[in-house]
């Protein structure tokens, strides 16, 4: 029980965060927000193989802009699973691609190539202890421009289920989550941004789930020191297709 308290202490950490970001928001203009409602669909092809696809909407109203992404089915792959063991390691490939409306410029358009390997901590609590490092290259086609940012994220989460027992990630029970996620941008070398989030999910059905999600986001130029720059809100649906026995709703990517 115990132990219990200590997870949700720190999950409800980034509530207050969130709670004191809107009257901080209010007070400087500096301070944007973003609105990211999102769909992530997964279907297992196998016990090593599960393809997923991420869709979103970014809508800033402070930086003036609107942004439609989509994935291609990207791949997961877990090398040493078997009968149901072995899923600790997992091996990330997609592409997402990007177009932006930006309200009082020309619109642009990203193509991000995504690898990446995601760990989990074994446990016999089902808490979720992960490790989630990408590579991702960001290549910009703006009119006529051409431009690129190489960067590494890694994001070190605590995800709960709030039930108790057997009832631990089933149907109609809550769960939480806690994270926090540095970027570094490869071609300057210097850490871009911090990200800290804290999630709110709720599992409908055996193979569909949904999340409130807040970030808090510090950032700032090299040499520079990070200040809190914004927040991101999101509601992001997940939803599994049949054989998925094993992995819902650890399944999870963000752009």
């Amino acid at each position: 029980m115990l132990q219990r308290r200590k997870y949700l202490y720190l999950a409800n950490v980034l509530l207050v965060i969130a709670i004191f970001s809107i009257p901080a928001a209010a007070q400087d203009k500096n301070i944007w927000q973003e609105y990211r409602p999102s769909i992530i669909v997964a279907m297992p092809v196998n016990e090593k193989v599960i393809l997923f696809q991420y869709n979103v909407v970014i809508y800033a109203p402070e930086k003036k802009l609107t942004t439609l992404g989509v994935t291609l089915p990207g791949v997961t792959y877990r090398p040493l699973a078997k009968n149901g063991k072995g899923t600790w390691l997992e091996l990330w490939a997609g592409v997402l691609f990007a177009w932006t409306d930006n309200y009082h410029t020309t619109n642009s358009f990203e193509t991000r190539p995504v690898v990446g390997v995601r760990t989990f901590v074994p446990n016999t609590k089902k808490v979720n202890i992960i490790n989630f490092g990408r590579y991702e290259y960001r290549a910009f086609r703006d009119g006529d421009s051409r431009t690129s940012q190489p960067r590494f994220r890694d994001r070190v989460s605590l995800e709960v289920p709030l039930a108790k027992g057997d009832r631990r990630w089933a149907p109609k029970t809550y769960y939480t989550a806690v994270d926090v996620e540095p970027f570094w941008r490869l071609d300057n070398k210097f850490m871009e941004k911090v990200r800290l989030r804290g999630t709110l999910g709720y599992i409908f059905r055996k193979r569909l789930a949904a999340e409130f999600i807040y970030h808090a986001e510090w950032a700032g130029s090299k040499g520079e020191p990070k200040k809190f720059v914004g927040n991101i809100w999101r509601v992001s649906i997940k939803f599994l297709f049949p054989r998925g026995k094993g992995i819902f709703p650890r399944i999870d990517i963000d752009d």
